[in-house]
Formats: C-alpha cells, structure tokens, sequence
C-alpha cells in the first residue's frame, strides 16, 4: 500500500534540491569517437545491462556500457515519487496498439508502455518490489541450465538483504545479506492501512505471509523492496554506483543504439549509435561480444532493423534478412484491473501539500520512508467464494494465479488527478470522476493481476527509423481465461470490502459510470458489468517479456541463433513470465550472462 505523504514544490524545486541529492555518485559519461574498439558492448544500462557490464568490467575486461539516456532524475531516489517519474528524459512514454477489447478507457485506447530510460533503466522508475516469482517459474520452462537449481544463486548472489532479523528463521536459508543490491522493508508507521488491508485479508482466511520469497508466496505480505537508506536502490546505484566498478567502467550516456554491425559471416563485430549533444553518429566495434539489453520492446526492435527477425515482417519493411527468426513474437505482460474503494478516513497530510497546485512532487528522503506496501499472492481456484477462505495444500493451491497490488491516497490531495490517475492514462471521463470522489475520500486503488495470463502479442518495426518508437501490440485480454482470472480477483476484492475493519472505516466501491457498459454503469454488480470495466480500466504493470525468448530467439546461453559473438539479456529472453514482479529475475538473468561470457573467454 503506497502512503503518499508528499512535499510539493510549493516553494519551489531549490530549496528541496539538496535534500533530494542521492548519498553516492555515478559514472561520469565518456565521449566517444568514430571506430573506437573494446572488447565488449553492453547496450541499455537497465536490469540486467548494468549487472552485466559491472561484472565483465571487475573482471578486467575492457567494456563500454551504451545508454538513450542519462543520470536519473534526483526525484527517482525518493521511493513514493515513482508516479511522478514518467516526462521522457526517463520514460520512453510508449502506447500500445489497441486491440479494442481493453484498455478501453485508457487515452485512444492505449494503454502505456512506460520504459525507463537513463542509467538504471526501468529499475529507476519501477514500483520496486523484490519478488523473485515462484521456482516452478523456472523449472517449467524445461530448458537446460535454467531450472531453479540454477538460477537460485544468481538471486542470492546480488541480494544484500538488510532486515533479516524481521523474518522467521525459515526464511534465512532463501536470502543472503552481503550483496551488491541492497533490499530492505518499506517503512511507514503513520499509516493505519498498512494494518487494515492486512487484518481485512486475514478476516477472508488468507495466511500472513513474512517472506513471499520464502517457504511460500501464498499470502498477505508485508514487501520487500530495492530501497536503501530511504532511497530508491535501482542497478544504477547497485552496480554502476560502485567505487571499483566506476573505475573500470566506460559509460556512454546519451547514445542511442541504433543497429548492430554484422559482417557476411554473420559475425556481430559492433554497433551503430546516435551520440551525445550533436547526434554525432558513430561506429563502435567489440573484439569480443555484442550484449543487447535495451529491453523487451526496444531489443527486438534493434535485432529487426540488423536484419534479425521474422522473415515476412522484414521483408515487408524492406531490411535485408539475415536470420529468419520469431523475434518480437510471444510477447506477453501483467496486465491488471484497477478497482477503487473510498474510505472516510482521510489521511492528514500537511497542510502545505493539500493548498498546493498539482505541479511538482518533492519528497525529501528524511525520517521514515514514506513508501510503504502491500501485497497479496493467491490461486483463485483455491479459494471458496462461498466460505470465504482457502482451501487444499496441494501444490497446485501453492501457484499463484492472481496478485494484488494497493495504493492509498489520502483526501482532498491535488496530484490525484495531475499524477497518479494521468499515471494510469485515463480518460477524461474516469479521471473527473476518480478527481470528483477523492476531494471528500481517501482512495485505495486495489488492482488485480492475472500472473500467468493466456494472451500474447508482438513487437513489430513501425518504422526503419531506429530513433521511432517500435509498434506494440499487447493484445491484453484477447483470451478470455485472462479476463475470467481477473473476474475472480474483483470478487475477491468485493469481498475484502465487507470484512469488519473495512466496513469500520466507511469503506465502499467506487461507482465509475461506463457508458459502454450494462446500464451506462448503473448495474454495478452484475457479472457482464464487471467484464466490461476490466475491459475498459485495464492497465500494465510494464513486465513485458517474451520477445527474444530462450529457446526460440536465444540459445540456453543467451546467443541469438545464428549470429556469431551477439547475445542478448533483458525480460525479452525469459520466456514467461514469473508468477510476480520481473525486476528480480531479470538482474540474476544480467548475473548469469556475465558468467557465461566470463566462461566462455
């Protein structure tokens, strides 16, 4: 549950700046010059790219680290500010093409596509949950090395977990306390729904969880996340924050991939990029490996414009083939429904936030964190609807289906409308609404989130522009099984309402009229009612993976088919998704890549 207590810029952004400087420094930017040659090429400085440029260079080996953007923005530090942090100098602000069956109440109906640009990439902007998934999301995938025998140590490898002594003795075996990324609990006492969504659960029979990367992830939890000192704890700071790492590093900021060069034997021998202030553009050669790891929906879109790709599509766009394969296929994403509940308990914020205008969000990272939360894991079909409890311990009962996320703000707060629900891309009509409520409530958005969602999509060259957004089709509930798993996730919710603690507080639905729905909205409790607002308030959670999969596009080693000396390690090699948040298993997939090629010298 995310408190927001936050400091606008009432005064103006000066007088925070100092208490917003992040506690360590980053990489200073190299300029580089036509033909420079190293011996690898990471290209994005995000989840994976900086573990893997970190790692090849504390090895001795000569590496430039390539990235769109540069340093975050100081606002990324403070972990309640993320809603704020999507202006394009960090966010690529991509939308997706509309399949016209959700998103429906999103701008055009497109939904976002954020990604994080600048060094730390996505991990700069996420909501920060540490969630590994479940290990039968790795061992499913039937591939070779990669079962969760395999990847286990890469998570421990990395996690510096800061509050051991805050869980049971169980879970000491699953965490390790001495790595690289620090990880710690969310701290906000102030809050008293921190509390309440917990005991409202319980009140439905769901365990307390302490350690959805423990002994189960079925439960109610208290989360834990890349924070740090009351600081966002992205790979930037990780990895390329390091005082060994910065002086063996080479960081290219402001550069922007544009292709990678590939001779007649199918060798990568190095890139093409856009670089810094002129735009100069430039050919940089790797005598060793080209290691893409620009994302799910940009990697592809690099490999397809080197000639890398669906052979019809790329003939389509005119681009010589080299390698016929399914790249951008599979493409699959956590999409969720957002449900609204108002409470009469308003949150007290100071008065300076709740007589300011809704531009400019500070958060001076001083007492306690000012982020806490909340999250939920449960098999649907586990559940009794009618009982109100779970039921069987089998292990089926112990795969999660369905995840809850909630976020809490407080009444008569100004970003409402100017931050969080333009963070959600609504349309006018919701927003009003959602605006109108929140000037008398408190609101908690509850969203439910189908883990393992049947629908997939693609990503395709809009342009052979390389400096053009690629075009990204999603196809979120294109399978109905997605949206009768987030049907059953709302019920869930409904019944979350009831349970005395909420009904203590005054708690109810927010009412949203939909035009297009049953009634124009007013059969608000009706199952084709509750289709149809998913339908219209669907969302992402932006963990898009799939698009340059193991075993379809890569090889259990992470070399792209075909191609000699180009590996790629972003979400778009895992070929499913976990039954959680990607981050982490994305910064153990950089892990394991730098020792591959350190293996493979």
């Amino acid at each position: 549950m995310l408190v927001f207590l936050l400091l606008l810029s009432v005064l103006g952004t000066t007088q925070f700046a100092g208490a917003l400087l992040p506690s360590f420094s980053l990489p200073v930017g190299v300029t580089l010059t036509d033909g420079e040659e190293f011996e690898y090429i990471v290209v994005g400085a995000g989840a994976a790219g900086a573990p893997v440029a970190a790692r090849l260079a504390l090895a001795g080996a000569s590496v430039l680290l390539v990235e769109a953007g540069g340093d975050p923005d100081p606002t990324s530090w403070v972990p309640a500010a993320f809603v704020s942090l999507a202006n394009p100098a960090m966010n690529y602000q991509y939308k997706t093409i509309s399949n016209n069956v959700s998103c429906l109440s999103s701008w055009n109906r497109a939904c976002q596509a954020r990604r994080g640009k600048g060094l730390g990439g996505t991990t700069s902007i996420n909501y920060m949950m540490y969630v590994r998934g479940n290990r039968h999301d790795f061992d499913e995938l039937n591939i070779t090395g990669w079962s969760w025998k395999h990847m286990e140590p890469y998570f421990l490898r990395y996690e510096g977990l800061q509050d051991l002594d805050l869980l049971p003795l169980s879970s000491i075996p699953y965490h390790n306390t001495t790595g690289t990324m620090k990880i710690g609990f969310f701290e906000d006492f102030k809050n008293p729904w921190h509390s309440k969504i917990i005991d409202g659960y319980e009140a439905l029979n769901f365990p307390r969880n302490p350690d959805v990367n423990g002994v189960s992830q079925i439960g109610v939890s208290r989360i834990i996340g890349y924070t740090y000192r009351n600081e966002r704890m992205s790979t930037a700071r990780g990895y390329l924050g390091r005082d060994d790492v910065k002086r063996k590093l080479k960081v290219a900021k402001y550069t922007r991939c544009t292709g990678v060069i590939i001779d007649d034997d199918n060798v990568a021998r190095g890139i093409t990029v856009v670089h810094g202030p002129s735009n100069a553009r430039l050919r940089l050669y790797a005598s060793r490996e080209v290691i893409l790891s620009a994302g799910a929906l940009v990697t592809p879109q690099l490999l397809m414009l080197s000639g890398i790709g669906p052979a019809d599509h790329l003939n389509e766009m005119g681009i010589p083939v080299r390698v016929d394969l399914p790249v951008g296929n599979n493409m699959t994403d956590h999409s969720m429904v957002s449900i609204f509940v108002k409470v009469e308990e308003p949150l007290n914020l100071p008065k300076e936030i709740l007589n300011s205008s809704e531009s400019g969000m500070l958060l001076p990272p001083s007492g306690s964190i000012s982020l806490t939360d909340v999250t939920t894991f449960v098999n649907t079909l586990c559940y009794d609807f009618v009982n109100r409890q779970l039921t069987g311990n089998s292990t089926e009962c112990e795969l999660p289906t369905t995840q809850f996320y909630h976020l809490y703000t407080g009444s008569g707060t100004p970003i409402v409308k100017g931050v969080i629900f333009r963070y959600l891309g609504l349309d006018e009509s919701v927003v009003n609404q959602l605006s109108e409520v929140s000037k008398n409530y408190a609101l908690i958005r509850m969203t439910s989130v189908p883990l393992q969602p049947k629908s997939s999509g693609t990503v395709r060259l809009a342009s052979v522009d390389p400096l053009q957004a690629p075009a990204i089709f999603p196809n979120y509930l294109s399978d109905d099984r997605d949206l009768e798993e987030m049907m059953r996730g709302i019920r869930i919710i409904e019944q979350l309402i009831e349970t005395p603690v909420f009904k203590a507080a005054g708690a109810s639905l927010v009412r949203l009229k939909l035009k297009a729905c049953p009634g124009g909205g007013q059969q608000q409790d009706s199952d084709e009612y509750w289709r149809c607002y998913a339908r219209h308030l669907t969302s992402t959670t932006f963990h898009s993976v799939g698009t340059s999969a193991l075993g379809r596009v890569l090889d259990a080693r992470l070399r792209v088919r075909g191609v000699a000396r180009l590996r790629v390690a972003d979400a778009g090699a895992l070929p499913r998704l976990p039954r959680g948040n990607t981050a982490a298993a994305i910064i153990a997939l950089g892990e394991r890549l730098a020792d591959f090629l350190l293996e493979d010298i």
